[in-house]
């Protein structure tokens, strides 16, 4: 099967699939995209895409390259025309005409957060001490990214649509791969009972959004990253 070789560039937008399925991409390529699923299609699958673009559509035929359960899909357009092709090269140019906080030097930090406002303030935090920010708005999304980039720590909500944060937790502490990935659990719900469940399955720290500022929880950062690269 046709493998994408484009470079991808960051594509959070909701798309529709064969004029019924909605979902939400991450990344896309001028050879394809990334499609975040709970039930992704099948590996070969044909699909029609729909993609916005300046008030108007972009439809394309697409195949499956691969599916993740639980995670997403990796698709790659088929037969584009001349038009089709100058419509995906300048939604791309579009996009790498922005500034993003990956083109900073800097540990890699997964921020999941489904709050715009709350996620932007803890990206404006981190990207001041130096980072580079990988955001992801649930737990399907984080997964996504988890698999497929390097990824130093990880601050992670816990109420989410989908994916909530402690299924993350779950499967990153079950997996040999990513068992010793740090990862800060940020709550709006600060009970005693939450917190020691959050611990007991694996985060190395907890904090309340009530009780933290993001200036707070980019220092409680670095201090982790600190802690982990003298161990």
């Amino acid at each position: 099967m046709e493998r994408r070789k484009g470079e991808r560039h960051n594509f959070r937008e909701d798309i529709v699939i064969d004029d019924i399925v909605k979902c939400t991409t991450s990344d896309i390529s001028q050879d394809g995209l990334y499609v975040c699923m709970m039930q992704p299609l099948e590996q070969g699958k044909m699909i029609r895409v729909t993609i916005p673009f300046k008030g108007n559509k972009i439809i394309v035929k697409a195949q499956v390259r691969s599916s993740h359960p639980s995670i997403g899909m990796g698709v790659v357009f088929i037969d584009l025309n001349a038009e089709q092709r100058g419509r995906i090269k300048e939604l791309i140019e579009s996009i790498t005409m922005k500034p993003t906080s990956s083109e900073r030097d800097g540990k890699n930090i997964l921020l999941v957060e489904d709050s715009n406002t709350t996620r932007q303030a803890i990206k404006s935090s981190l990207c001041k001490e130096g980072f580079s920010v990988i955001e992801a708005m649930d737990g399907i999304e984080a997964m996504k990214f988890i698999a497929e980039q390097n990824i130093d720590l990880i601050i992670l909500d816990l109420n989410m649509k989908g994916m909530g944060g402690l299924k993350v937790l779950s499967v990153l502490r079950t997996n040999p791969k990513w068992k010793e990935l740090p990862v800060i659990v940020c709550s709006g719900h600060d009970a005693q009972a939450l917190k020691e469940k959050v611990m007991n399955a694996g985060a190395d720290e907890f904090l309340s959004k009530r009780g933290t500022s993001p200036a707070k929880l980019a220092q409680s950062v670095k201090a982790l990253l600190r802690q982990r690269h003298k161990t």
